[in-house]
């Protein structure tokens, strides 16, 4: 090898040594301001950088030295992300009612401005649509209530089956069991209604009052059967009758 190819190289690995530490000051200063994905992103074309010249220089220390600035940074990026993934997952599992609806929707809602903030840092956009999702499904289920509270029972109901089916594929198991616990309630008004009004009905008029089929209706008389305030009294199978309390 001559001694002008030997300086060429020389040159030519000083001149990517210099390139790789200012690619490591740049990744630095984006981990300093806590701007993960973009670092690691930036980490993932040095090393592909290294990889090209590895044949040509012995770049193992350079090697090295990244790939565990790497690990480290993923470690980083992984841990800021899952507080969010934890904070969203806990709200998924919160309790719902109707009179703690709102103020789990401001909670969400701080929890969505947070997200938006950080998004690129740990790439949160798939949590970000998830919550845009959830947003959704709240406001399908503001118009359920609307119409469960104006006692509206064949809009509210169809509103209702309608959200559950579409629901359907989709991890929301709180407002879910909101719904089903209003459905519940509106169902028992209904019934209350009748109570006023009959002393008995069969299992087919009140099916047809309410549009579900009777064997429904059999499920959801057991279930009104163990309220203590039930508005029905009796229920006899062998003609299938319900008895009202007056």
């Amino acid at each position: 090898m001559s001694s002008n190819h030997k300086i060429d190289r020389y040159k030519q690995k000083k001149e990517l040594i210099e390139e790789l530490e200012f690619y490591k000051s740049i990744i630095l200063k984006k981990m300093d301001s806590d701007d993960f994905n973009s670092a690691l992103i930036k980490i993932e074309s040095t090393l592909t950088l290294i990889e090209e010249y590895q044949s040509d220089f012995d770049l193992e220390k350079e090697t090295k030295e990244f790939t565990q600035l790497q690990q480290k940074l993923r470690v980083e990026f992984d841990e800021h992300r899952k507080i969010f993934l934890r904070r969203y997952d806990n709200l998924t599992k919160e309790n719902l009612t109707e009179s703690n609806l709102e103020n789990f929707t401001k909670l969400l809602a701080m929890l969505k401005n947070e997200v938006d903030d950080n998004l690129n840092q740990y790439n949160l956009h798939d949590l970000r649509d998830d919550i845009n999702t959830y947003f959704a499904y709240i406001k399908k289920l503001y118009t359920i209530i609307s119409s469960y509270k104006v006692l509206n029972y064949n809009d509210a109901s169809g509103k209702m089956l309608t959200f559950m089916k579409e629901s359907r594929h989709v991890n929301f198991p709180n407002l879910k069991e909101l719904v089903t616990t209003i459905y519940q309630n509106l169902l028992f008004i209904q019934f209350e209604s009748m109570a006023k009004n009959y002393e008995k009905l069969s299992i087919n008029e009140i099916s047809e009052k309410l549009s579900i089929s009777p064997d429904k209706i059999e499920d959801i008389i057991n279930l009104l059967l163990n309220n203590p305030k039930s508005p029905i009294k009796k229920y006899t199978q062998y003609n299938r009758q319900v008895i009202f309390n007056k």
